[in-house]
């Protein structure tokens, strides 16, 4: 690999990007102790005996900061490994040696997260936003089976937040309907909350 660029990332860190487009971080003193410049090829046998240890070192140790910081699933880990610029083969490593400690389950944060957040968002949009962290669609559908979620009340307090009930405007009371379905709430589950505030009032 030749080093391409050399790109400071803050005052203590740099950036070295090689020609196939591989990179990774060091501390500007590591880089000049190891006489990194751009336009110097490191071998395969350098690279993994004076350098991938360090990283894959330090890949393991921001990993756990992370965790410490916050719960997150497997994916949110890799995601934030990536952007502080450590190779993929260290960021594997972390995340094997992590769930095999039991550090990272994706079971255990799908459940966790669907118990915070089910008195806020509809399940449809829990079901996205964990896919969206790349939980398994599988483990997804196992939480939200497991936990219970009442969706009524938190209907209800958006048609009074967005006060349907006051208004006898038919497009006016369709707009507030589409607005809570793109919650992800169903319609058939709206209009039944409705029919059921009415016949109170």
């Amino acid at each position: 690999m030749i080093v391409r660029e050399i790109i400071p990332i803050n005052t203590k860190k740099s950036k070295i990007v090689f020609d196939d487009g591989e990179c990774f971080a060091l501390y500007k003193g590591e880089i000049r102790r190891l006489d990194i410049e751009i336009g110097r090829e490191i071998g395969e046998e350098e690279y993994y005996t004076t350098i991938y240890p360090t990283l894959k070192k330090r890949a393991f140790a921001r990993l756990l900061h992370i965790l410490e910081i916050s719960f997150k699933s497997e994916n949110d880990i890799i995601k934030k490994l990536r952007l502080s610029f450590y190779p993929d083969e260290a960021i594997k490593e972390a995340i094997e040696k992590a769930v095999k400690f039991g550090y990272i389950d994706d079971e255990r944060y799908t459940k966790r997260y669907v118990a915070t957040y089910k008195d806020k968002y509809s399940k449809l949009k829990l079901k996205y936003k964990l896919i969206e962290k790349g939980i398994n669609k599988e483990i997804i559908e196992n939480a939200l089976e497991e936990a219970y979620i009442d969706e009524s009340p938190k209907i209800k307090r958006l048609l009074e937040k967005k006060h349907y009930f006051e208004t006898d405007e038919f497009e006016k009371k369709q707009k507030i309907i589409a607005s809570i379905m793109r919650q992800g709430y169903k319609y058939t589950e709206i209009k039944d909350i409705i029919n059921d505030i009415s016949t109170e009032i």
